[in-house]
């Protein structure tokens, strides 16, 4: 069963036991309101028929009270009735009219008690209701029963019973649930429809997904994710595309180098086929336990630090450097090195790097300018190899001399073995880095996100704190951003979170942190700074946010800024608390008009207006 199949089922099989619990409610609810009225009803006759036969006995007509009896009997929905006297009436009167003796032992138990049975009684076509109501004597009333009858305060002197057919409050309840039912089967099927045509397009996205990873998982990563034409599925499937696709790029890059390094080992060294078999096996099992080693590394520098233990042990070199060259951005990082790096590739170009071959001094002396002036001399050999496309890495050996430097020169094809099988593990670790950053930085703006915020909490606030470093935060929101995604849509709601993004990283100093809180709010963290520089910084970003003109089609319109303030650790030694009073100071400035910045104060707190803030 389909994940699509098991939600409708499992919603189906809600609104049934639903409509099954209102269906019992329903058929209760009329069946307690018709016993109630039946009751109603027999009480009312009986009081009818009471008041008619004291009129009898009043009026010396008692011998046709049968007429009266039979007349009552006759009303509507009343099936039969009849009068039970007490051995104390029948001792005074006789037995009466129609043997009006007790008849079952429902009308002895009233007749003893004094306490109103009913019954019901429910067959497949009839549903009726036997209710036996007590007569008892008193003197006090509109009439004095002592006066006429030989009985004593309270004894019972007779009983009416009458059988009513409730069946039409049955039959009522009965459409009355077939309506209902009907409509609410009407409603789970319109409901169902909707949310089917609603998860459709995420159930398909899940299996495309489910698919793509599974031939990922097999080692094929050349399918891709179909997002089909809603527009966030889609953009998931893009997102997840040009994944998929460096990473393809990537694992195309390792295999050509594996081929490669395969060719380098194969070549003839020596003129005994043997020997360079056996040196390639001893080469390849040396490198394939370093390849088992450095698989279990959890870090990048832990990698680094074993390709630097090789160099060490197994080449004996003794002044070496290790270089990652970005190619796209041309930083370089020394991520390890012995005795100090030599040249300044820091600030410079590397000559490796750039040429993408080996230089080595010993052919051509003073090959690279970069090297320190008093360290010309220096016999080097810098060799660049290539991680992946964004990568290289530069590995820069010094060597004693000449001798040293042929040595080094002969077992270069190995040390390019051992790079090119840590080269795996270098991309892998490198893109989890990569991934790691992005799941810091929001795609829309790309500012920090609120992952980052915390885990900057965590590090640099509390040395700010123990430092005395002041911050200044801001938060910040767009004023009436919902009346933009309302009337234009979100494309042009994104597009005025952008231009927010943008007024913000243009107004602040690289050394202060933007970062995209949620939805249409910011906060700005500003690094080392006074009240003064806060609300200079503040009006900036808000002025020149108002000047900003947002396209929408044929149509541009221009928006405002509300921003709040607050002073850490002067208004609170909390960060969170600080950003709490920020928001507090934003709130405060919505509720006072909007396009303008409030600075935390104390008395905000006490406003009564902002207890909705907390």
């Amino acid at each position: 069963m389909s994940t699509r199949q098991r939600i409708t089922a499992i919603l189906a099989g809600l609104f049934f036991v639903y409509l099954i619990a209102m269906i019992v409610i329903i058929t209760f609810n009329f069946r307690g309101f018709g016993i109630e009225n039946a009751e109603k009803r027999a009480l009312l006759t009986a009081e009818v028929v009471k008041s008619g036969l004291t009129a009898h006995m009043v009026n010396d007509m008692m011998d046709k009270r049968a007429y009266f009896l039979n007349e009552i009997e006759n009303i509507e929905n009343i099936s039969s009735l009849w009068i039970a006297r007490s051995p104390t009436v029948i001792k005074q009167f006789g037995q009466g009219f129609n043997n009006e003796l007790p008849r079952d032992a429902i009308d002895r138990k009233v007749l003893r008690t004094g306490e109103i049975e009913e019954l019901m009684t429910e067959t497949a076509t009839k549903s009726t209701m036997r209710m036996t109501i007590p007569y008892t004597a008193t003197a006090f009333g509109t009439t004095n029963c002592l006066a006429c009858h030989k009985a004593k305060e309270g004894e019972v002197l007779g009983a009416i019973s009458m059988v009513i057919d409730v069946s039409d409050v049955r039959g009522s309840s009965l459409l009355t649930v077939a309506y209902t039912a009907s409509i609410a089967i009407v409603i789970m099927l319109l409901i169902l429809l909707i949310v089917n045509i609603f998860l459709k397009p995420y159930i398909n996205i899940f299996y495309s997904i489910k698919n793509v990873m599974k031939a990922a998982y097999n080692g094929n990563y050349s399918k891709r994710v179909d997002g089909g034409d809603f527009k966030e599925s889609k953009d998931v499937a893009d997102m997840l595309n040009t994944l998929l696709e460096k990473l393809q790029n990537v694992f195309d890059e390792i295999d050509k180098k594996v081929y490669i390094f395969l060719q380098n080992k194969n070549k003839e060294i020596s003129n005994d086929p043997l020997i360079n078999i056996n040196n390639t096996i001893d080469q390849l099992s040396e490198i394939y336990k370093f390849k088992q080693t450095i698989e279990h590394d959890e870090e990048l520098e832990d990698i680094y630090n074993r390709l630097a233990y090789v160099f060490q042990t197994k080449f004996a070199l003794e002044d070496f450097t290790i270089i990652e060259a970005d190619r796209i951005s041309g930083i370089k990082t020394i991520v390890y090195t012995i005795n100090d790096c030599h040249c300044s590739v820091l600030k410079g170009e590397c000559r490796a790097d750039r040429i993408n071959s080996i230089v080595d001094s010993t052919i051509f002396e003073h090959t690279c300018p970069y090297f320190n002036e008093d360290e010309k001399n220096l016999k080097y050999i810098c060799i660049p190899y290539s991680i992946s496309n964004e990568l290289n890495l530069v590995i820069s050996i010094i060597a004693k001399d000449e001798e040293d430097s042929l040595r080094i020169r002969n077992f270069i094809g190995l040390i390019e073995g051992y790079i090119a099988t840590a080269q795996p593990a270098i991309v892998s670790k490198k893109l989890m880095q990569i991934l790691n950053k992005m799941a810091r930085v929001d795609q829309l703006t790309g500012m920090y996100n609120r992952k980052y915020l915390d885990e900057f909490t965590e590090t640099a606030i509390p040395q700010a704190l123990r430092t005395n470093t002041p911050y200044g935060i801001l938060m910040i929101d767009i004023d009436f951003f919902k009346m933009i995604n309302d009337t234009y849509g979100h494309d042009i709601g994104d597009e005025g979170i952008r231009v927010v993004s943008r007024v913000i990283k243009e107004s602040i100093r690289s050394s202060d942190i933007a970062i995209r809180f949620g939805g249409e709010e910011f906060i700005v963290l500003l690094h080392n700074c006074d009240k003064k520089f806060i609300k200079e910084i503040s009006e900036k970003i808000r002025i020149s946010f108002s000047e900003q003109v947002i396209n929408a089609g044929p149509e541009s319109f221009s928006k405002t800024l509300s921003i709040g303030a607050v002073m850490f650790p002067e208004d609170s030694d909390s960060i969170w608390k600080c950003i709490k009073y920020a928001d507090m100071s934003l709130y405060y400035a919505k509720r006072n008009g909007r396009n303008q910045v409030v600075c935390f104060d104390k008395s905000i707190i006490k406003d009564d207006s902002m207890q909705d803030s907390f």
